[in-house]
C-alpha cells in the first residue's frame, strides 16, 4: 500500500474558517460518537493488533488509543481557555513522540477508551453550550505557530478522530 494512504487514510484535514452550522454540528456529532466507534474495534482486537503497527514508522494500535486520550484531554483544555479567556491564549503543545514511549503506552488500551468516553461526553456538553461569541475565540498553538478559530479547533477534532479510527480499521481489515 501507498506511505502517503497509511499516514492519511481518509486524507488530510480540510479546515473551512467559516464553516456552515450544519458542519459544525457534523463535528460534534463525530466527537459524540467516537469513543463508541473506538470501544467497537476494540471488541474485536486480538492481542497481536494491539501491538501491531499501522504504517512502517507508524505507531502501535495501543498507542494510537493513548494518543487519541492525550491528544484529546489537550484539546478540551485548549478550547476551554480560548472560550474563557479575555485574551488569545498562547498554549504549548506536547512532545507525542515522547508520551508515545512512556511506560502507560504499554498499559491496557481500555483505560484510555474509558477515559476517552467521559471527557468526550463532557467535551460534547461543552461544545454544545458555546455561544455564537465563543465560536469566534480562539487560541494559539505555540509549536504549530497557529492560531485556531474555535470553528476551526473543533474541524481538526473532528477530523482526528476520523483519522486514528482509520488507522484502526487499517489493522483490522490485514
Amino acid at each position: 500500500m501507498d506511505l502517503e494512504f497509511l499516514k492519511y487514510p481518509i486524507g488530510k484535514p480540510s479546515i473551512q474558517s467559516e464553516p456552515p452550522l450544519e458542519r459544525i454540528e457534523g463535528c460534534i456529532a463525530v466527537i459524540s460518537r467516537m469513543p463508541k466507534q473506538l470501544m467497537e474495534f476494540a471488541k474485536v482486537l486480538t492481542e497481536e493488533q494491539w501491538d501491531t503497527v499501522y504504517r512502517p514508522g507508524g505507531w502501535t494500535i495501543r498507542q494510537v488509543v493513548h494518543h487519541l486520550a492525550d491528544s484529546h484531554m489537550n484539546g478540551f483544555n485548549r478550547q476551554r481557555l480560548a472560550v474563557t479567556s479575555h485574551k488569545i491564549p498562547q498554549v504549548n503543545g506536547y512532545p507525542q513522540t515522547l508520551f508515545a514511549v512512556l511506560p502507560d503506552y504499554t498499559s491496557d488500551p481500555f483505560l484510555s477508551i474509558i477515559l476517552l468516553a467521559s471527557l468526550h461526553e463532557k467535551w460534547v456538553s461543552f461544545l454544545n453550550g458555546i455561544t455564537k461569541t465563543g465560536w469566534k475565540k480562539s487560541y494559539l498553538d505555540l509549536g504549530e505557530s497557529k492560531e485556531y478559530t474555535m470553528k476551526e479547533s473543533v474541524q481538526m477534532y473532528a477530523w482526528h478522530c476520523q483519522h486514528h479510527l482509520a488507522h484502526i480499521r487499517l489493522v483490522i481489515e490485514k
